[in-house]
């Protein structure tokens, strides 16, 4: 598991969200709340690209247009309806968890590109149902969770803010990520 105070790339995320139990892809959420969904956003939009450039390049090659060979066809050709459509079956593929269209199959790792479309779907799925659990929350035990996820203050501060000692908001955290974990990883799908 990553330090809390280290910031996680994104496509460590993702595969240890796709490879992790219930309880740690809890942690994963616990410990990046912050930015999980940018690190799920940027990691959707490097995939999105990844897959774009992978199928053209390899379309291109496959075409012969990598070695100079021009390849006559009779059929009417729209390259930027083509290109727009393509655009819109892998944002869809991504999206929706959908290759319906077959659009990885000319990719360099189509397995991948779907484990990891699979796993970026699970990874919404539970951060909605983690979110609407934290909101569920009491005032108090909501406010002092969601501002130390938030890394918004140190324990210590947050303490003074709610004239607590550090110790009390320490056994809060404690016993509120307990109350979480209860409530929440029987809603986590068992694997990927």
């Amino acid at each position: 598991m990553e330090d809390a105070n280290i910031c996680i790339t994104e496509e460590k995320l993702v595969d240890r969200y796709g490879q992790g139990n219930p309880h740690e892809r809890f942690m994963l959420i616990y410990k990046n709340y912050e930015v999980f969904l940018k690190l799920i956003e940027s990691y959707e939009t490097g995939l999105f690209n990844r897959i774009l450039y992978e199928r053209e390049y390899n379309l291109r090659a496959k075409n012969g247009e990598d070695i100079g060979i021009r390849i006559q066809t009779n059929r009417f050709s729209d390259p930027t309806a083509r290109k727009a459509i393509e655009n819109l079956m892998i944002r869809e593929a991504i999206e929706e968890a959908n290759d319906s269209g077959n659009i990885l199959k000319d990719t360099d790792d189509p397995e991948k590109h779907k484990r990891d479309i699979l796993t970026l779907r699970m990874m919404r799925r539970e951060y909605e149902v983690f979110n609407t659990s934290l909101n569920a929350l009491t005032g108090r035990e909501y406010r002092i969770t969601y501002r130390y996820m938030q890394k918004e203050k140190k324990l210590e501060e947050i303490a003074d803010d709610e004239n607590l000692a550090y110790q009390s908001i320490k056994n809060l955290i404690a016993a509120t990520r307990k109350t979480l974990e209860q409530r929440i990883i029987p809603f986590f799908r068992e694997t990927l």
